[in-house]
């Protein structure tokens, strides 16, 4: 079981990485695109060497992946029609292609677009090697490998990766070879995506592509950042949805998909200017000011009597317009701080509430 968490751990990883730059390049639909048509590459390798055990097969698939991208590319550059309208158009004929030539001429062939599609993670321990004495998953060692490559691809052209992402204009201007880059990382993409097939299923790879990284830029601005970041909601996602299916007995590739999501919309709700933040700060702020201007009110009328009507508790809520139900909670706020109390049928400041008061006065009226 453990041989899974170390899995779904390492694919999360790796595909957080290039997944950041997919999402800051808005073709976070391409990695949809080419997790599907790469099946397309496997069916042709498999027809040409008749062995599924072969490393041609990824050779293949990553092929197919560039295929798919420059097609894209081509049919978007054309002018008539968006980058995601030609999405759209490409990678269903190409997963298409790859069903029928499964379903014609290889019926009789353990190539399961299912498995392909959905995936279980929980078989990765059945395939195992040693290694210095332990026996390690094959697609641990893979998704380890496929992780460090990534990392060493962004490390070693970093500059050239954030430049050609934000100012592509900039970067052609300066001599860089933007279409190198491009495609080099779409070539890792095809890789990370075949990589994780037999294992985790282009499902849970196109949710460890997006969600992390969606999650990450969410929370930051800063490249580097933003990296990190994604890797950690990567492993927390992996971990979460590995704990949450081995305690209901569920697909580990479906919960880490489904934890994925979750942590993605708890992100939306609740990060720096999320929705229930902004609310949650617009409503602080309503109750502030109506602190505020209650303690105003009654600075100001005290300070002309004592006693004035303006504050008797029959009268104050009419005076700042407020219903019986917003004055009973702001008043209980102020008590409860001993910035008000009561005093016969007026309510009246306290030491603590007249020195509010004047630092009040301070900064709205000086």
């Amino acid at each position: 079981m453990t041989d899974a968490l170390l899995v779904l751990a390492l694919t999360s990883a790796a595909c957080a990485l290039p997944g950041v730059f997919l999402l800051l390049r808005n073709l976070s639909m391409m990695a949809d695109a080419i997790s599907h048509t790469v099946l397309l590459g496997i069916v042709l390798a498999f027809f040409a060497i008749h062995d599924l055990s072969s490393p041609w097969l990824l050779v293949g698939a990553a092929l197919m992946g560039v295929v798919t991208v420059l097609s894209v590319e081509l049919l978007g550059r054309t002018k008539t029609l968006k980058i995601d309208d030609a999405i759209g158009i490409i990678f269903p004929m190409l997963f298409s292609l790859a069903v029928i030539l499964i379903s014609k001429y290889a019926g009789n062939v353990h190539l399961d677009t299912d498995m392909v599609l959905m995936g279980e993670v929980i078989y990765a321990g059945l395939d195992i090697v040693p290694v210095f004495g332990h026996e390690i998953a094959v697609s641990a060692l893979k998704m380890g490998g496929i992780f460090l490559l990534n990392a060493a691809f962004i490390t070693l052209f970093y500059k050239e990766l954030k430049l050609s992402t934000f100012d592509e204009e900039t970067a052609r201007l300066i001599g860089m070879a933007t279409g190198a880059i491009f495609y080099g990382l779409m070539t890792l993409i095809s890789l990370t995506t075949v990589a994780a097939f037999d294992a985790v299923g282009s499902i849970l790879v196109i949710s460890f592509f997006i969600a992390p990284a969606g999650t990450a830029l969410l929370f930051t601005k800063r490249l580097h950042y933003a990296l990190f970041l994604a890797v950690l909601f990567g492993l927390l996602s992996s971990a979460v949805g590995y704990g949450l299916a081995v305690h209901f007995n569920a697909s580990m590739s479906g919960m880490c998909a489904l934890v994925n999501m979750v942590i993605y919309v708890a992100a939306v709700l609740f990060h720096p200017k999320g929705v229930l933040t902004k609310r949650l700060h617009q409503a602080h702020n309503k109750t502030r000011l109506r602190q505020e201007l209650l303690i105003i009110h009654l600075g100001t009328h005290t300070a002309q009597h004592r006693y004035s009507a303006e504050n008797k508790v029959t009268e104050i809520a009419a005076h700042l317009r407020w219903n019986a139900a917003e004055m009973k909670r702001v008043r209980t706020e102020l008590e409860r701080d001993d910035i008000l109390t009561r005093s016969g049928d007026y309510y009246l400041l306290t030491k603590k509430g007249e020195a509010r008061y004047r630092e009040l006065c301070a900064a709205y009226f000086l």
